[in-house]
């Protein structure tokens, strides 16, 4: 054990270790070997590893869950995705697209409304939405001015 860091540091140390290797792409048991070669070369767990490393990498390669290693980077990496995302204005292109697919569909109601006479009065009041509204979506419908 190196003089200054606690075994629990040390072993969090080799875990991280282990999957840096992991993520390199090594093969389990290949992060594993090296990981152990390269901590008691740097002291980290030393006495431990040279003593029982045959039994290290055995509890390793049992408790080790690679499907659940790989949904937690998955998950790390959504996550690092959805930020980015929202770092570069992702939310503003989602309130856009909510927006517009909103509109979208009042345009549809007021066709539909438009098609049976309705007035761009009685179609404000039937949807609660504003007259100045109805007769701007009226408008580009119709591609004239409003009625």
């Amino acid at each position: 054990m190196t003089p200054n860091i606690p075994k629990l540091e040390e072993y969090a140390i080799f875990v991280d270790r282990v999957r840096r290797n992991l993520k390199a792409g090594k093969p389990l048991e290949e992060a594993i070997m090296q990981t152990i070669d390269d901590c008691i070369r740097d002291e980290i767990l030393r006495d431990i590893l040279i003593q029982q490393k045959a039994e290290v990498v055995q509890v390793i390669l049992e408790t080790f869950d690679k499907e659940k290693y790989e949904k937690a980077v998955k998950s790390e990496a959504y996550e690092d995705g959805y930020q980015a995302g929202k770092d570069d204005g992702y939310q503003a292109g989602k309130d856009e697209g909510y927006q517009a697919g909103k509109e979208s569909v009042l345009r549809e109601k007021i066709k539909k409304k438009l098609s049976r006479g309705k007035t761009a009065q009685e179609i404000a009041e039937d949807l609660e939405e504003s007259l100045e509204t109805v007769e701007k979506l009226i408008t580009q419908l119709s591609g004239t001015s409003s009625p």
